[in-house]
């Protein structure tokens, strides 16, 4: 769905007398997002172009956080069904160019940034979120091997019929085997499920403000870290090298105590994290060489990393 210039208009009309339409702004979500100044108020305007754009849900979790970590998340001026609006907050993306120093202190904040965020959310139950009475209210979904079974199954019918089946049912299964290592894990909290570059905003080396929790889900804490490691340290664009791979986990861990067991766990999740990209593999593997040497690589990864798993638990 194409939102026009118009529709945004009436959209802004609905909050302010008067508004200005600055820029269209970079959006990874299937939203049509702008700079907009409303009643002398710079902010951000977010309308849904898709019927999978959770603009809601992305409000909803935002003022839920602005609640508990003020400083961390924009202010939410309004949210509707099919858009809303944001405070308007400075700050700069993750510079790889940067020097080393000041990478390591960002990825540190980063990882402290996100275990604020688990350490001050709680919900009674793992799940999907849906937006029920202007809250967030988890599906019932149950322990967190339920919900992860729910994302692996989910994305292994997406891999039906490709060159990537067979690594997909193997994570399945081994999910399902070892569900005794996940049932462990308590103490639900809101996992962001996108947190990667292009949605922190930094000031000097510090994170100033986190965005986009369209994704978000009641689940393990620890996956979100693992998933946060994976944007920034393994994906094909990612800014970093293995250099600087332990400081996002410094950083949460002075925050938030991981359990004893979770190293086992990280590689299940690390396979897991690991069948997303196969997912889209055909919208990006131009992007990476040789085709069929990294299709072999990848399923590699995540036979070694299920191997890796099962000597530690």
């Amino acid at each position: 769905m194409v939102v026009t210039k118009q529709a945004i208009r009436d959209v802004l009309k609905l909050h302010a007398e008067k508004y200005e339409m600055r820029r269209e702004l970079p959006s990874r979500t299937p939203n049509t997002v702008y700079e907009v100044i409303l009643d002398g108020r710079r902010a951000v305007c977010k309308v849904a172009s898709g019927d999978d754009a959770h603009v809601r849900k992305d409000a909803l979790a935002t003022r839920y956080l602005a609640e508990r970590t003020p400083t961390l998340v924009p202010r939410v001026f309004a949210i509707e069904d099919d858009h809303a609006i944001f405070e308007w907050v400075e700050g700069t993306t993750y510079n790889a160019d940067a020097n080393r120093a000041l990478r390591e202190r960002r990825l540190r904040s980063a990882g402290k940034t996100l275990a604020l965020f688990h350490e001050s959310t709680d919900f009674d139950t793992c799940g999907y979120l849906n937006c029920r009475d202007g809250k967030l209210a988890p599906d019932a979904c149950g322990t967190w091997a339920d919900m992860l079974t729910a994302i692996v199954g989910g994305w292994c019918g997406d891999l039906a019929g490709t060159r990537f089946e067979e690594a997909g049912e193997s994570v399945l299964s081994f999910v399902r085997d070892y569900e005794d290592a996940f049932t462990a894990v308590s103490e639900p909290v809101l996992v962001h499920g996108d947190y990667q570059p292009e949605n922190i905003r930094f000031e000097d080396e510090s994170v100033a403000t986190v965005l986009d929790w369209e994704f978000c889900f009641a689940g393990a804490g620890e996956f979100d870290l693992c998933r946060a490691e994976r944007e920034f340290f393994d994906w094909h664009t990612a800014p970093e090298g293995d250099d600087l791979r332990g400081s996002i986990r410094k950083g949460y861990e002075s925050v938030r105590t991981l359990q004893p067991t979770f190293d086992g766990r990280r590689h299940i999740y690390r396979a897991i994290l690991k069948l997303d990209p196969m997912r889209f593999f055909e919208a990006w593997k131009d992007q990476v060489g040789d085709e069929d040497e990294v299709a072999k690589s990848m399923c590699a990864f995540v036979r070694d990393e299920l191997e890796f798993a099962r000597r530690k638990l």
